[in-house]
């Protein structure tokens, strides 16, 4: 995941956890519904993101649906966002936990302690739990056909990393295709196997080309087609 380092944080949840323990908040739903709108002013406030936007864009919009469920109750939401929100929750909680643990090792390190010897617990009876019909004399045999057990090889399937094209590349192509005149729908821009992340690109991309007053965008109604068309 794309990371941006500035003085104030350190990447979408660095920033999302700093906004919440400002407000001395636990991290639940209904904390991050607080604080969504903390967290579009200050993506908003960093002109170095501007061609980036994507990994911030992604949590800004769970965060504008757990607004969206908590102002609106009944709101039916898809498996599939109930699954993002969870999964925002728990890697906030977890990056806390890593977190917290790294400013300890910090502070260890600091004093120069390199070493930890195991923690010893008071009144601990060591015990042994042999299994049944456990006898000494079988000890050589079960070594020896523990020995000469197959060794397993685990072949991983190879993957190639997918590139995905910046806010830069897409807006120029956006303009070599838009400046042909025609009149384009969003889901022509776009095709069927698009991924999440190249789609936030793309809608970016038109939403930058409009404020630049290089192409016109007109919708009918609300989530209807978005129409896209060059000046």
């Amino acid at each position: 995941m794309y990371q941006v380092s500035v003085k104030q944080f350190n990447g979408p949840l660095d920033l999302l956890l700093q906004l919440v323990e400002k407000r001395s908040l636990e991290i639940t739903q209904l904390s991050l519904a607080e604080v969504t709108q903390d967290y579009l002013n200050s993506i908003n406030s960093q002109a170095a993101l501007a061609e980036d936007l994507a990994d911030f864009l992604v949590i800004a919009s769970t965060l504008l649906l757990i607004k969206s469920k908590s102002i609106l109750p009944a709101l039916d939401i898809k498996d599939e966002e109930k699954e993002e929100i969870l999964d925002l929750e728990e890697r906030l909680r977890l990056y806390k936990r890593y977190k917290d643990k790294a400013k300890e090792l910090k502070e260890l390190f600091l004093k120069k302690k390199y070493l930890f010897g195991r923690q010893i617990f008071e009144k601990t009876e060591i015990k042994f739990l042999p299994p049944p019909n456990f006898s000494i004399a079988n000890l050589p045999e079960a070594y020896k056909r523990i020995l000469a057990l197959p060794e397993e090889k685990v072949f991983l399937k190879e993957e190639k990393i997918k590139k995905i094209a910046t806010l830069k590349e897409r807006i120029q192509e956006l303009i070599k295709k838009l400046t042909k005149g025609n009149l384009y729908c969003l889901a022509d821009l776009v095709s069927q196997k698009t991924r999440k992340a190249e789609l936030i690109i793309t809608f970016l991309a038109i939403l930058h080309l409009s404020k630049e007053k290089l192409v016109a965008i007109k919708q009918e109604e609300n989530f209807g087609d978005i129409w896209i068309s060059s000046k």
